[in-house]
């Protein structure tokens, strides 16, 4: 393990420590609350099981933003291209469930949210290769229209019947013979983030696409000088990192939540697309490292639920605790403190 890796993982530790002493403001030491946290989010074979359920999402938003990430096309619009594949594939699933075989609806409906989660990337895309808009802040308004999107549609169009009559906005319910399937208490949909996570592995660091992404990231001019058509490479990457956000939501939706729900920006369990940066640049855009910190942040998410039920403790203690672990990892990962530490070399 290189001197930067160990510096990344000493500045989550440091992260982590530091953020534990937001417990005090609730009577609890920092040791009970990291041993609570942890214990909700790893201790059991329950609780794993539910962490990998929090942990899929951030782990295919997270391999999916490795793909423009690493031609340095900043694409901060996962979190609305989940929402689209979400809308895309819980429309086909209500559509299909009475007329196709469940199999044949769960594959269609992966196949939709990769279709919506892609269309909602190419325009900002597009807008940035011909317009020079830049890209950053693009994708992050379209964030904002998937959001009223999805609020307009569970208020009209895809109002599910009871949803109405309780005033609590949401689709009608997926059938169950339509959901994924589990083994054990285990959702495939973990499964499938993973097989995505090495697929992606061997398509960044073995593929001739992923060799020019590369060279992209480190240089336009060199880039171009070496054939590469940096147009098409970029709109690729970005209709993969789409479409790849898209499945998330539609594993979001057949694996936990069983029907289309509301999404406010406030809400860090359903904030994946955001979390999802952080995770993808403090693996440095490696899908296996992707697999780790992503089951880390989710164990922590679903410790945190565990916090509030035994300590009354808010749910927003562990936004703080997602700032201050990003804060700290990202120093880790700009600064190079080591060379402050090495012996000039005498002339």
């Amino acid at each position: 393990m290189n001197s930067s890796r160990l510096q990344i993982i000493f500045f989550i530790f440091l992260g982590l420590i530091v953020s534990s002493f937001t417990f005090t403001l609730f009577n609890l030491s920092p040791i009970s609350g990291l041993l609570t946290l942890f214990s909700g989010g790893f201790g059991s074979f329950n609780a794993l099981a539910q962490t990998f359920v929090m942990s899929t999402p951030l782990l295919i938003i997270g391999v999916g933003l490795a793909v423009p990430f690493q031609a340095k096309f900043w694409n901060i619009g996962a979190q609305g291209q989940f929402i689209l594949g979400e809308i895309f594939a819980t429309w086909v699933g209500l559509e299909l469930a009475s007329s196709l075989p469940p199999l044949v609806v769960i594959l269609v409906s992966v196949a939709f949210g990769f279709v919506g989660g892609a269309l909602w990337a190419i325009p900002p895309t597009l807008m940035k290769l011909y317009a020079g808009a830049n890209e950053i802040i693009t994708t992050l308004m379209m964030n904002f229209v998937a959001v009223y999107l999805l609020t307009y549609l569970l208020a009209g169009p895809m109002e599910g019947a009871e949803a109405k009559m309780v005033h609590a906005p949401s689709s009608a319910p997926l059938p169950a013979a339509d959901l994924l399937p589990h083994i054990g208490t285990l959702s495939v949909g973990i499964f499938l983030a993973i097989a995505i996570a090495l697929i992606l592995y061997v398509i960044l660091k073995r593929t001739n696409f992923g060799y020019e992404l590369m060279l992209i990231g480190q240089s336009l001019d060199n880039a171009r000088y070496s054939g590469v058509t940096v147009k098409r490479n970029i709109l690729l990457s970005m209709i993969i990192s789409g479409g790849i956000a898209g499945i998330a939501g539609m594993i979001m939706v057949f694996g936990s939540t069983q029907a289309l729900i509301p999404q406010f920006f406030s809400d860090v369990s359903t904030s994946f697309g955001y979390v999802g940066i952080a995770v993808a640049m403090i693996s440095s855009l490696n899908p296996l490292a992707i697999i780790i910190i992503s089951i880390f942040f989710g164990g922590i998410l679903n410790g945190s639920y565990i916090m509030e039920a035994i300590y009354s403790t808010p749910i927003d203690v562990v936004i703080s605790i997602y700032g201050i672990l990003m804060f700290f990892t990202m120093i880790g990962i700009l600064i190079d403190f080591s060379k402050y530490f090495r012996r000039k070399k005498v002339k």
